[in-house]
């Protein structure tokens, strides 16, 4: 399994970023991921990264394609990949519809037909060729890339339901999932395997990038209580929330979804079990850490994003534990 990191996070914005991403590379973790929700964009810190080093690999997880036209997105990516040398993967997802309409004001519709055109004019635009489309979502007039690809990127989808996971392996060279649990992945990862064979390819050669929130040698009370929290935030948004529901927490699920609803959001909080956070999120010392991850490793995982928590009062203090908590993973 490919050990990565999430770039880049509190508190290794700005000027402190190239540390995060030399230790990184010291270390030998092979990968870096960005993210795009509402902080920081997802292109940007993959240029800066692909600077910093001639080893790692770079990914999106991921660049939400309602909120760029696949024009755009195709500019980026080119962009990107020329700058690290052809080391660039391009993650697609259709995000939330709070980020996409009640943040970014583009409408939320027919999110499956939005990814599969979207895929079709990206493919067409590093081909080099001419695009003119007339889709149910992605219109494009004869759009065509002024510049040389010499390295077309490749794209992965980011999934959670059964039908966009077999999209991922229908259309995607790969797949990008979060908030999973090892148990969980396995029957996940067939519906992939499926969209596979139907496109004629080999499911031997699925790549599976797991985005996952660890906290290293934090104390665990501390970081169960935070993540606990984080967790309920996601639980609460009914996309999530149903796909919490798929995975086996429906119960949980279904009750602090009703709470917050009804404005009890303490009652709410309180409702996830400790058992749930311990699945999804990755926290103890070192060595327990490390075990976890085999364990993400056996299920199928193959790469992973790792966002490296610490709750030290200080930017300075979390950035030294940070750095820490990264070579100790590697080391064990």
């Amino acid at each position: 399994m490919r050990l990565g990191i999430t770039i880049p996070f509190d508190p290794f914005n700005g000027v402190h970023f190239p540390e995060l991403v030399r230790t990184a590379d010291r270390c030998g973790y092979t990968d870096a991921w960005s993210y795009e929700s509402f902080s920081t964009d997802a292109f940007a810190p993959i240029a800066a990264a692909a600077m910093l080093t001639d080893r790692m690999r770079f990914g999106c997880a991921i660049i939400p394609v309602f909120t760029r036209p696949a024009p755009l997105i195709a500019m980026s990516a080119v962009t990107v990949n020329e700058l690290a040398g052809g080391r660039f993967i391009l993650g697609l997802g259709i995000s939330t519809p709070n980020i996409v309409e009640n943040w970014m004001g583009v409408p939320f519709q027919k999110p499956v037909t939005q990814m599969r055109e979207t895929v079709e004019a990206l493919r067409a635009i590093f081909r080099g060729e001419k695009v003119t489309m007339a889709g149910a979502m992605v219109k494009i007039n004869g759009f065509r890339l002024d510049t040389s690809i010499t390295h077309p990127p490749k794209i992965y989808i980011g999934a959670q339901g059964s039908k966009m996971l077999r999209i991922a392996g229908e259309l995607g060279d790969g797949v990008i999932v979060n908030f999973i649990t090892p148990e969980t992945v396995a029957p996940m990862l067939d519906n992939t395997r499926d969209g596979m064979r139907t496109a004629g390819k080999d499911p031997a050669n699925l790549d599976v990038v797991c985005r996952i929130i660890c906290a290293v040698d934090e104390d665990e009370e501390v970081a169960r209580s935070i993540f606990r929290r984080a967790l309920t935030a996601y639980v609460t948004v009914p996309q999530y929330n149903k796909f919490f529901r798929e995975i086996g927490y429906d119960k949980e699920a279904g009750t602090a979804i009703e709470l917050w609803n009804a404005g009890d959001r303490k009652k709410a909080l309180e409702t996830i079990p400790d058992e749930m956070v311990e699945k999804i999120f990755v926290f103890g010392t070192a060595e327990k850490c490390r075990r976890r991850l085999d364990d993400y490793a056996r299920a199928g995982i193959t790469t992973t994003a790792l966002q490296f928590s610490s709750f030290a009062r200080t930017p300075e203090e979390r950035r030294m534990k940070i750095l820490r908590a990264i070579e100790r993973l590697a080391a064990v």
